[in-house]
């Protein structure tokens, strides 16, 4: 996230010394970013005082909204405003918690997610991950697989979109998948113009960039400067 926001920076920096014709410092800090992306909730704890405590993958502001244990793996499943949670209620066979108060509205859910987790959980429990999003689909329910990492390296539309390259790296026996720039563009897609360096691998060029001759990079060498 800090990095993403810092190369975003840069070029917001880059804009302006078009306009201005200066530069300036850019700068970016882990706890920066962590401030940012959290701010709704610092919004939220200002006005009115909710004091929200860590609930794990659990959503707070709606229900269900949570990970799910399928037969045969897990699910990541969403319901946010009243005709979603509708559906979902039928679905699940729970008509009657319609009319329950604790559930008027998203919030209310989400205040009270612990107990529509537990019962999504034992409706998911019951069918495998395909039966689950099936049903889910067919309600209009958001839902997803929850992928392990190998699931994710074998998904044929991850292969099919080009969202990883196999790439040679020296010292490894087989290709190693990785991701380009996430954000297409249409006119200058970003791609791989070289695999990241070792450890020293481009030292000689750049110092000889730099000036040095090949019996001055050899002596730093030696010497185990480089």
């Amino acid at each position: 996230g800090t990095a993403s926001l810092a190369a975003f920076g840069t070029l917001a920096a880059l804009m302006a010394r078009r306009q201005t014709g200066r530069g300036q410092k850019v700068e970016g800090a882990l706890l920066r970013t962590a401030i940012a992306f959290n701010n709704p909730t610092l919004v939220e704890q200002q006005a009115i005082k909710v004091d929200r405590v860590a609930t794990v993958n659990r959503g707070q502001t709606s229900a269900p909204s949570d990970l799910f244990r399928t037969k045969d793996g897990w699910i990541l499943a969403l319901a946010i405003g009243e005709p979603m949670f509708r559906r979902w209620a039928k679905l699940i066979g729970e008509d009657h918690w319609l009319t329950d108060p604790r559930f008027k509205d998203d919030l209310a859910r989400g205040d009270h997610g612990e107990l529509i987790s537990k019962r999504m959980s034992e409706w998911t429990a019951e069918r495998t991950t395909a039966e689950a999003l099936a049903e889910l689909e067919a309600a209009r329910i958001a839902a997803g697989p929850l992928y392990s990492p190998q699931q994710a390296l074998e998904d044929k539309h991850v292969r099919a979109a080009g969202l990883l390259v196999d790439t040679q790296y020296p010292g490894l026996s087989q290709p190693v998948p990785l991701a380009p720039t996430p954000v297409d563009l249409s006119e200058t897609p970003g791609g791989f113009r070289r695999r990241a360096p070792t450890l020293g691998e481009h030292t000689d060029e750049i110092l000889t960039e730099l000036g040095y001759r090949r019996e001055q990079i050899a002596e730093l060498r030696t010497r185990n400067v480089i």
